[in-house]
């Protein structure tokens, strides 16, 4: 089986939808998460993202990626300006169906909650609705944001609410996704439920 060598300038000549593909997926698995949101209106918004990243643990922070807003201001951009509290909420096998079609355009005044038929949860005196089923849900606001080098944005949050299945968390604290229904994403539309090969241990710097 012979490597395929794209150099820079055959990656800018490549037909857009396959050049949409291929980069989305190469990175291999994402995490699947539904970021949903309230509109100044009190009109609520979940959208589903694969952009989530860890950025550290003390303080616990969580950045995601949103596409430019030049041309059109999402919801997402949007509710999170206005109001800095949102929720990211993980996506499983029995509901990544309706969370992908969270993707749609939808007109602002209707909710993806209601459209979709996703239940919610409420937590008082935190002003952003989590999803019910998701069995990892977090609750965040807003510390900064960070325009990045093609128009995309860099929005970091602060950890302020955890609520997650007890079955799935381990004596060490690790989440075990074996025990979880969680799923993971590979590009834009392909949901996988990988398989734990083995657990390693912690590796210490040399003193």
């Amino acid at each position: 089986m012979k490597d395929k060598h794209y150099t820079k300038l055959e990656i800018e000549k490549f037909e857009k939808v396959w050049n949409i593909n291929l980069i989305n997926s190469i990175t291999g698995f994402k995490p699947a998460n539904l970021i949903a949101t309230r509109s100044s209106n009190s009109i609520d918004n979940v959208a589903i993202f694969s952009s989530v990243v860890h950025l550290g643990s003390n303080p616990p922070l969580i950045g995601f990626t949103l596409r430019p807003q030049d041309e059109r201001i999402t919801d997402t951009y949007k509710n999170i300006s206005d109001n800095s509290f949102y929720t990211m909420n993980s996506v499983g096998k029995n509901s990544f169906n309706v969370s992908h079609n969270t993707s749609k355009k939808y007109f602002k005044n209707i909710s993806e909650f209601d459209e979709l038929s996703i239940d919610k949860l409420e937590i008082d005196g935190f002003n952003a609705p989590f999803v019910k089923n998701s069995q990892i849900k977090i609750g965040l606001k807003k510390v900064d944001e960070y325009l990045l080098l093609n128009k995309c944005i860099l929005i970091v949050g602060s950890i302020e609410h955890i609520i997650i299945n007890e079955n799935i968390i381990e004596n060490d604290g690790n989440i075990n996704f074996d025990k979880s229904d969680i799923v993971c994403v590979s590009g834009l539309n392909s949901y996988l439920k990988p398989k734990l090969l083995k657990k390693l241990k912690y590796v210490k710097s040399s003193s």
